[in-house]
């Protein structure tokens, strides 16, 4: 499957599954994008990423992802198959068992239910754990040559712990290698999203096709607007915004903290403009919901389909 032809595939499935851009519930049967976001390239920022398909105001509702769309633990309790391996290591934390289930899904091949979105994901990362032994050296600094160590340890460790549940469960035994391990890993640390019930986190397909872009002090997310009093007349002016019901709008996201979330009221994960965007304007990923590794200077590489 060629990249387009998978991209294609994974928006017509997103529809299928209830991903959407529109505020109405009807949506196109072939891509669940194209209301107010769409797929472009931005050389400059890391590649392919999500552009406003029109003006968006600041705060308003740009992307739904349905609970049933999100890869996590949740999932897994609903796969009668995998469930009673996984019973069996209680010991294993979140993240090793979300990470196991990831290795579990790609190696149902096409018959997963996220094969659209698993084909999609990265081959490769950067982040300090993949870094060969010359890599490491290059660093130079002694903090960042031990942090970098340590982390391949920790993951070493993690997957030593998984060998008997990813056996049990008869894992394709490429999937078994410490380079399976770490490429799972990175797709997790990297790529998760916060959902309260489950401090693994979440995958969230299409929801992830944010590239990264260096947050600026716009209105919502200014660390400066945080600590000033959130009447809508000093947020209008420090905003610059003059039409009244883009300053409520705007006020009412910033008042949550947050410029995405899981909305039970809803079930699904939202996620809201963090500025007015004019058309073809790259939009920039939640950014209270970027993992540690992802807010470093490999994001761009990280986050990427």
């Amino acid at each position: 499957m060629d990249d387009q032809k998978g991209l294609e595939a994974l928006l017509r499935w997103g529809a299928e599954v209830g991903i959407s851009d529109s505020p109405h519930s009807v949506t196109s049967p072939i891509s669940c994008l194209g209301h107010s976001l769409s797929i472009s390239n931005f050389p400059e920022a890391g590649g392919r990423g999500l552009a406003a398909a029109r003006e968006l105001r600041c705060g308003e509702l740009i992307l739904r992802v349905p609970r049933k769309a999100l890869m996590n633990r949740e999932s897994l309790r609903k796969d009668g198959k995998l469930t009673p391996g996984f019973q069996r290591y209680p010991h294993l934390t979140s993240t090793q068992v979300l990470t196991v289930y990831l290795l579990a899904e790609v190696g149902k091949g096409s018959s997963s239910w996220w094969y659209p979105y698993l084909v999609q994901l990265p081959r490769t990362y950067d982040i300090l754990a993949t870094f060969n032994q010359f890599e490491i050296q290059a660093l130079q600094v002694a903090d960042a040559i031990s942090a970098s160590k340590k982390s391949i340890s920790k993951l070493q460790f993690e997957w030593k712990e998984t060998q008997g549940l990813m056996k049990e469960i008869n894992l394709k035994p490429q999937l078994l290698s410490f380079q399976s391990w770490l490429w799972a890993s990175a797709t997790i640390s990297s790529r998760t999203l916060h959902i309260p019930w489950d401090d693994a986190g979440c995958l969230c397909p299409v929801g992830d096709l944010f590239n990264y872009d260096a947050p600026e002090m716009d209105a919502c997310i200014s660390g400066e607007l945080e600590t000033k009093s959130m009447d809508q007349n000093s947020l209008r002016s420090d905003i610059n915004i003059g039409e009244d019901s883009d300053a409520e709008e705007c006020c009412e996201n910033f008042q949550r903290l947050v410029d995405g979330g899981f909305e039970e009221d809803v079930g699904a994960y939202c996620f809201y403009a963090r500025k007015r965007y004019k058309r073809g304007e790259q939009l920039s990923p939640p950014v209270h919901f970027l993992s540690l590794e992802a807010q470093g200077h490999t994001y761009g590489k990280v986050r990427k389909y």
